[in-house]
Parts: structure tokens; C-alpha cells; sequence
């Protein structure tokens, strides 16, 4: 029998029995401005190509997070819970670290404690967007459990037009299972806040975005946005382990050890051998690591940022602190610069996933990418520095992503497999009254360096 709870936004949440051979599926109906039926799926059922086994797993950044809606009930009174700021002490940050671990369990199942507060005071002390009117988060907590929810906020300086925003980003939203009938009272904090600031969220999953549908949100305009271009190096890591997730889990035993590993790897590269090599031809350029960002990236910023309408500030504070300073469970950043004639003309930043937090071993993701717009060749150069950086260091996949369709238009002439994700991972609310017009998808300038993606 379904159960039913009034949530905020005059959204009825309906909790659907589970059901379904081997999905283990629960429904969430949505009643309010929109209805939606949503499917939240506890398993993975797969059938098709090795292609659709890749794409449907590996391929999806967020396959092992776990969303949230509110969908269980339990027979805990509504009273009893309740919803206070966080605090970025060690108290609150044990009590959150504790829920992120067993609700987004890649990266943090793999991540200490002390990793946890040093990965958070990055991100929110040490942030230089951060100003009196940001939030830390909320957390929802029980008088017997302690905290059971979190939401919570990364600052983010934003240029749309002629000028520069302070706004937020949503961040590591989840609730314990038993609690999940109160979700809506954590994610109503975040979106009243959205309504006096600029609030961003960059790595929505399938259901968190139409809970942002729902609530009156609006998704990124880029046309292709959710289009992930992936260079399949050792494509045979990443069939192995899609193999490992999904019910076929005897044929990854036969692929683990002699003559199955070998076999797989002759299938896998005959297979995608369209897919492996990023080389565009073009005059070379000078191109080196960045060790420190020096006066010449606020340069950069000042002297192009008049062509990128609605983008992420770009000066050397940003930088230094996105890139360099970064203390993340994710993995590890490299970023390199693209000179021509002695003169700063863009660069690039690319970051190694952790195999430790969970991620496949030799992911590779470009996080940032900034140029002199009509130089082209700037990046070309950039990319093909970073595909060989990434194959000279035990590259299995290269990954593009999160994009404008313009840099995606470019990358696309070099073969990429390309996997298409049903859902936007990006959406923004409150820019209004401003220069700009964010339903122009050309407007936009994204990256995986907005908000809180990648950190």
C-alpha cells in the first residue's frame, strides 16, 4: 500500500512499493505545478551491446551515487525532526561526514575523517567567493540519530554580461534511508536561499534533476550538454569493470585471469579502435605546466572574458584556489598553459581520478579550459598536451565533458565515443535582471571548474 506525505512547494510525495524482476525499483509521484512519475532504481538491469553495458555504467560519473526523494516513511513524527544551519566545525563535520559515507559512497566510503575536514575547509573557508551572506549548509537532525541530512554550499563568483555575481552552489545533498520522508524540508532551505542569490547546482543525477524541474529551476541551455566525449585508450579497463557492476559477473571472473583477460583486450580494441586517439592537426605551440598562477592569468582573464558572456571568474585567486590548493578525495589536478610569442594565450586543467575513492583506474577528465577565443588552434594545442600527458601517465579512458557545444563541435572531428546522458547535470536559478540572456545556449561558457564539480 502507497503512503503519502504533503512536502514543501505543494508537492504531494506519494512512496510507491518496491517492485520489478530484479530492479528493486521504488516510484515517487510529484503532484504540483508538473506530475511526474519518477523511478528510483536500486539496482542495475542490463541487456544490449557492449557499447549500451559501457555507456549505461562506466560512462556515468554519478553510476555510484545514491540521490534522494522522499520516499520512505517510516513511523518517526514529523516533529522530531528538524532543520538548523550547519556549522564547518568538527562536531557537524563528523555528523555529515558519517552520512555522505554510506548515502554518496564514491568518493567518500574511501575518505577519513580528517581528509573530509581539511576537504571541506577548502572548500568553504578558504573559498574566495565566500562572503557574509553564504551558508555553510543545513542539516537535518534527529534528537536520537544526531545528523541524518546535509546540504550545503559552494560560492561561486559568477560574470553574466558586464558583471560579476556572487552566488552558490548546491553541494553533497544527501539523508539517511530512514529519513528520506524529510529530504524536501533539507532542499527548501537551499532553494529560499536561491531566491534572494544566484544559485547553481553542477552535478545534479537523474532524479535530483527533476526534483529541480519540479521546483521551478531551469537547466542549462547548451544543446549538448550532457554529451560526455570519451577516448577509449585501454578500453578493456573500463569494459572489465563495467562487467564487475553489472549481473554478468561471471564472465569478469573469466576476464581476470589467462586467456580471457587477453581476449577482452583484443575485442575491446578492435571493438571501439575509432575511439582511442585525440590528434588535431595544427601549427604546434608552446605548451608547459603551470606551478603557480601568476599575474598573467588575471591578464588573460581581463583581456577575454569580454567574449564569454555567462561564465565562471577566472582570475588567480579562483585559480590557485580551484586548482592548486585543492585538497580533493576525487583525485589529483595538473594544469597547463599555451604560450605564442611569449604571451599567455590559455590553458587547460586535467584531473587523474582516484581509483582508491572508487573511480575507474586511468580516468582521466579535463575540469578547465580558457583561451583566446578565436584562436582555435590555442585549443587544439591544449587538448592533443593533455590527451599525451594522459597516456604517457597509464591513461584507460579520456573524458571530455560539461562543455560548450562549440569546444564539443570541435572535439567531435576527432572520433570520440560519445555517451548521452538522459538528464541535465546543470541547472541555475535567480539570474535575472541581468546584461546577458541565459536562455542564449551560445551565452554560456561551462566547465567541470563551476560550482562543485570535480571537487
Amino acid at each position: 500500500m502507497a503512503s503519502e506525505v504533503r512536502g514543501n512547494y505543494g508537492l504531494r510525495l506519494t512512496a510507491v512499493p518496491a517492485g520489478g524482476v530484479r530492479s528493486g525499483l521504488a516510484g515517487a509521484k510529484l503532484d504540483g505545478v508538473r506530475q511526474k512519475k519518477i523511478w528510483w532504481p536500486s539496482g542495475l538491469a542490463w541487456r544490449g551491446s557492449v557499447s549500451q553495458l559501457i555507456g549505461r555504467s562506466f560512462f556515468s560519473p554519478y553510476f555510484t551515487h545514491r540521490g534522494h526523494l522522499p520516499v520512505t516513511l517510516g513511523n518517526r513524527s514529523m516533529a522530531k525532526v528538524s532543520v538548523r544551519e550547519g556549522r564547518c566545525d568538527e562536531k557537524d563535520l563528523a555528523g555529515i561526514w558519517a552520512v555522505l559515507r554510506q548515502v554518496l559512497e564514491v568518493p567518500y566510503s574511501a575518505c577519513s575523517l580528517t581528509d573530509f575536514i581539511r576537504m571541506q575547509n577548502h572548500k568553504w573557508l578558504d573559498n574566495p567567493a565566500r562572503t557574509r551572506d553564504h551558508v555553510f549548509g543545513w542539516v537535518l537532525e534527529s534528537p536520537t540519530d544526531g545528523i541524518v541530512g546535509f546540504v550545503g554550499q559552494v560560492p561561486v563568483r559568477i560574470k553574466i554580461g558586464e558583471r560579476e555575481f556572487v552566488g552558490a552552489c548546491g553541494s553533497s545533498y544527501g539523508v539517511l534511508p530512514a529519513y528520506r520522508a524529510y529530504s524536501l524540508m533539507l532542499y527548501k532551505q537551499l532553494m529560499d536561499w536561491g531566491n534572494k542569490h544566484p544559485l547553481l547546482f553542477t552535478t545534479a543525477n537523474r532524479m535530483s534533476s527533476k526534483l529541480n524541474e519540479a521546483m521551478g529551476m531551469n537547466k542549462i541551455p547548451v544543446r549538448d550538454f550532457s554529451h560526455q566525449l570519451l577516448w577509449l585508450l585501454r578500453p578493456e579497463v573500463g569494459v572489465n569493470w563495467a562487467l564487475s557492476k553489472s549481473k554478468w559477473k561471471a564472465w569478469h571472473r573469466l576476464t581476470e585471469q589467462f586467456p580471457g583477460s587477453y581476449l577482452l583486450k583484443g575485442i575491446a580494441r578492435v571493438w571501439f579502435v575509432r575511439h582511442r586517439r585525440l590528434r588535431v592537426k595544427c601549427p604546434k605551440l608552446s605548451v608547459e605546466p603551470v606551478v603557480s598562477f601568476t599575474e598573467e592569468f588575471d591578464d588573460l582573464w581581463e583581456n577575454n572574458k569580454k567574449d564569454y558572456a555567462i561564465t565562471t571568474v577566472r582570475d588567480r585567486a579562483f585559480l590557485t584556489w580551484r586548482h592548486l590548493r585543492v585538497t580533493s578525495v576525487i583525485g589529483r589536478t595538473v594544469v597547463f598553459a599555451c604560450r605564442d610569442n611569449g604571451r599567455m594565450r590559455g590553458y587547460i586543467a586535467l584531473q587523474a581520478r582516484s581509483h582508491e575513492s572508487g573511480y575507474l583506474r586511468g580516468h582521466y577528465v579535463v575540469t578547465d579550459l580558457f583561451y583566446e577565443r578565436t584562436r582555435k588552434d590555442v585549443l587544439y594545442n591544449l587538448m592533443n598536451h593533455a590527451f599525451e600527458f594522459a597516456k604517457a601517465h597509464g591513461c584507460s579512458i579520456f573524458e571530455v565533458s560539461g562543455c560548450s557545444d562549440e569546444v564539443a563541435e570541435e572535439l567531435k572531428t576527432q572520433w570520440p565515443y560519445i555517451r548521452r546522458d538522459k538528464s541535465c547535470s546543470y541547472w541555475y536559478k535567480g539570474l535575472t535582471n541581468v546584461t546577458a540572456d541565459p536562455c542564449d545556449e551560445k551565452a554560456w561558457w561551462p566547465s567541470g571548474a563551476d560550482g562543485d564539480s570535480n571537487l
